[in-house]
């Protein structure tokens, strides 16, 4: 039997290679990364280029965009810069190019982190008012395959675009589009393009006032447009908005149908007592929602997951004094920029002092892991997690 006879890693373990794979398939990241410690024939099958594409990937590292500066008069340029924190402390060499130079260039345009989400990057594309309306591109960073993607016929001024993407369910991705005509009001339209399709939807709020489906919710709530974070959790994406001065967390499935209104973790905050609390991000780790609420003298951080989808059950996880990370400041200045995937550490960006910062809710530590250069706006970040197999969605490589 030739696949019982390919490699030692599955006759240690008493299963060929192929099924063994398989099982390794539907575990954590985590314990992934633990298994390559057992052996060497173990790491070897971990390792596989072939094996590789089919197991989770732990998070790496993530992407950062900054302002590029002129040298001349310290002024912000139209211009951005990319780089790339390394969280794996050399456990394996990154082949990935952080600069995103495979990507094409072209006259006039500048592009921008919208997005991430397993393994795929959105970027918006900004042109110059002689060059028209602006698209998209995803990108794989590790493949570095990557496709454009046109812009949604529109006249609205504003919009938030994210990305859903689940290589366990298929190989296609989905842009989902909220457009409004200003800032306070609420969504107007909402569209959905498919890369399997590679088309834009109608208008879907109008599909779901037809259908009755969570009726008038776009006009009763507005996007969060200071703390817009996405995550994406089994099959939804989770964004917050804000309704009659109370924040919400909307579930809207990869059609762009909202599905459900989540209350946000303040459980006394109908009597007062946590009313000068806010959800400050929203974020997906080890399987389950996440969401960080600050209070707005910005010296209590705390951590919730979302234990229970059914009944709404939010669990404190860890509630951080922000005075002890950054030491006796009257109000620190910072902003969350991720969660780990994998673990309870928590990534933080200190505007004064320019550092990323690493929290471990487990320890109760925090550690600087990188220090961004100085600039005058916050940086954005993008998580990376690599994601190793070609996909048909992507249709251009380097």
């Amino acid at each position: 039997m030739e696949g019982c006879s390919k490699t030692s890693a599955g006759a240690a373990s008493g299963l060929p290679d192929d099924p063994l794979v398989e099982i390794l398939s539907r575990v954590p990241a985590k314990s992934i990364c633990r298994f390559k410690c057992v052996s060497k024939a173990w790491r070897d099958l971990i390792a596989d280029p072939d094996h590789r594409k089919k197991l989770r990937q732990a998070m790496q590292g993530l992407f950062v965009q900054t302002p590029e500066v002129s040298e001349a008069d310290n002024t912000i340029l139209d211009r951005t810069n990319f780089s790339f924190v390394d969280l794996t402390v050399g456990s394996m060499p990154l082949d990935i190019d952080p600069c995103f130079s495979f990507l094409p260039e072209m006259t006039g345009i500048e592009i921008y982190f919208l997005d991430s989400c397993k393994g795929l990057l959105l970027f918006a594309q900004h042109q110059e008012p002689s060059h028209g309306s602006g698209g998209y591109i995803v990108c794989n960073p590790t493949t570095r395959q990557w496709s454009p993607v046109l812009a949604c016929d529109t006249r609205l001024a504003l919009n938030h675009t994210y990305l859903a993407f689940d290589p366990a369910v298929s190989s296609h991705f989905q842009l989902v589009e909220f457009q409004m005509h200003y800032w306070e009001d609420g969504v107007v339209s909402l569209h959905v393009y498919s890369s399997e399709t590679g088309t834009w939807s109608q208008n879907q709020i109008d599909d779901q006032r037809e259908q009755g489906h969570l009726e008038g919710w776009h006009h009763q709530f507005t996007l969060d447009t200071v703390h817009h974070q996405c995550a994406f959790v089994n099959g939804f994406l989770h964004l917050i908005v804000w309704g009659s001065d109370i924040q919400h967390i909307l579930a809207v499935d990869v059609q762009g149908k909202a599905r459900r209104m989540i209350t946000v973790p303040l459980p006394d905050m109908t009597d007062g007592r946590h009313g000068d609390a806010f959800v400050c991000y929203l974020g997906q780790s080890q399987g389950h929602l996440h969401c960080m609420t600050l209070e707005s003298d910005n010296k209590k951080l705390s951590t919730w997951v979302l234990q229970d989808y059914d009944t709404q059950e939010w669990v404190l996880k860890n509630t951080m004094c922000t005075l002890d990370v950054f030491g006796e400041r009257e109000m620190p200045d910072f902003q969350v920029v991720d969660i780990h995937q994998d673990c309870n550490v928590v990534f933080i960006f200190h505007q004064l002092s320019h550092e990323l910062i690493a929290y471990n809710m487990d320890r109760k530590e925090a550690s600087v892991i990188a220090t961004i250069e100085d600039h005058k706006f916050r940086p954005k970040f993008a998580r990376y997690i690599p994601y190793f197999s070609e996909s048909p969605a992507l249709t251009n490589k380097y």
